[in-house]
């Protein structure tokens, strides 16, 4: 049976092959449209990432093709990004979600975190005012067997992150050899630009 965590809670992982989906269910109704795209930052023992390739987003430099077309991959080849726009509302419901595969047994040592986060983007030269994840709604963050597609934890956002333009949903992290998770739900006024700067 599956965890249900709150925020600021933590537990094991236990195992190496995972399946992080996050989602969301966006207002239809909302103008502008918007996109969420979720971005991964693989950090080390200072906090930041090493390398470019450790930012593992939908424009990302280094991708692999995939079935389902080009996918962002970690410099280490442990994250597997989502490809882009494929989790995106096609049915104007207004729900969203990506997946990003985790192989923890292929993670560099030097990383001792994961950083899970989605962000609003908006097309240059459009009022950014516009957009905040108040118009946002059941965004969640969910941690599947790789293996068996068992669902292990849930963490359900229950803020109103109505200034917000970037939310972090959660984090893995290593202690003494060990993978747990952190459900966090924190969020940033200046979007993904704010997490680049404080990973980087």
């Amino acid at each position: 049976m599956a965890i249900n965590l709150v925020k600021g809670q933590r537990v094991e992982i236990g195992l190496s092959k995972l399946i992080v989906e996050m989602g969301w269910k966006v207002n239809p109704n909302a103008k502008p449209p918007y996109d969420l795209d979720a971005s991964t930052f693989l950090l080390r023992a200072n906090g930041e990432i090493g390398v470019e390739e450790d930012f593992v987003f939908y424009g990302s430099c280094k991708t692999i093709d995939t079935p389902d077309g080009k996918r962002p991959v970690s410099n280490d080849g442990s994250v597997l990004g989502s490809v882009d726009d494929l989790g995106d509302d096609d049915d104007n419901t207004g729900e969203g979600n990506e997946e990003i595969e985790v192989d923890l047994s292929k993670t560099n040592a030097l990383i001792d975190q994961i950083i899970f986060t989605a962000s609003i983007y908006w097309e240059k030269g459009a009022p950014s005012e516009k957009y905040n994840f108040g118009q946002v709604r059941n965004a969640f963050i969910r941690i599947y067997n790789a293996a068996n597609g068992e669902e292990i934890l849930r963490y359900d956002l229950d803020e109103d992150f109505s200034i917000e333009t970037a939310v972090e949903f959660g984090r893995l992290y290593k202690r003494n050899g060990q993978w747990k998770f952190e459900a966090i739900g924190t969020g940033q006024k200046a979007g993904l630009g704010e997490y680049l700067n404080k990973y980087n």
